[in-house]
């Protein structure tokens, strides 16, 4: 993060530095902003993947794979994993990744509720948070393709809704 200037990306966006500063409060909190916007984007396609799917453990994993597969190609993303070295860079994926956490969560939530509405939304909580919390550590330390990632994700979910006794 050390060659972000704010001063450049206040020039790019056609305003003053202190605008950036005022909006953002720092460097790390402008590019949280970004990773964010990223996030948003990305919870957007994983929406229409969600959609295609009636059984929601299928679509829980079918969405992780998704999203491994087009987050990789993310430039903030690529910026970040082959950053590791930078501390403020890779936090935004690992210790200070509560915004993302919260921005995809929330939304997952929220997407789930609609498409799933027989499922209580303590459990899509549960679901959406381990969702999100399994693809950030998917992403940060790739150990299996997006697909084997999603299937035992995709089994988890279905344990757990069994448990709770949903039908799917």
């Amino acid at each position: 993060m050390a060659k972000l200037r704010v001063g450049h990306v206040a020039a790019l966006a056609g305003v003053s530095r202190q605008t950036v500063y005022n909006e953002f409060g720092d460097k790390f909190g402008l590019a949280e902003a970004v990773a964010v916007r990223v996030t948003d984007r990305l919870v957007d396609a994983i929406e229409v993947e969600l959609a295609r799917h009636p059984s929601l453990p299928e679509a829980v994993g079918s969405g992780m794979a998704l999203a491994l597969r087009v987050a990789v190609q993310q430039p903030l993303v690529q910026l970040t994993l082959a950053r590791k070295d930078d501390d403020d860079m890779i936090a935004l994926l690992t210790t200070d990744a509560a915004a993302v956490i919260h921005a995809a969560t929330r939304r997952l939530v929220e997407i789930g509720g609609t498409l799933w509405p027989e499922v209580a939304p303590d459990d899509h909580l549960l679901i959406a948070d381990l969702a999100t919390r399994m693809t950030i550590s998917h992403l940060v330390c790739i150990t299996e393709s997006p697909e084997q990632a999603a299937a035992k994700l995709a089994t988890w979910v279905k344990a757990l809704l069994a448990a709770r006794g949903y039908p799917f």
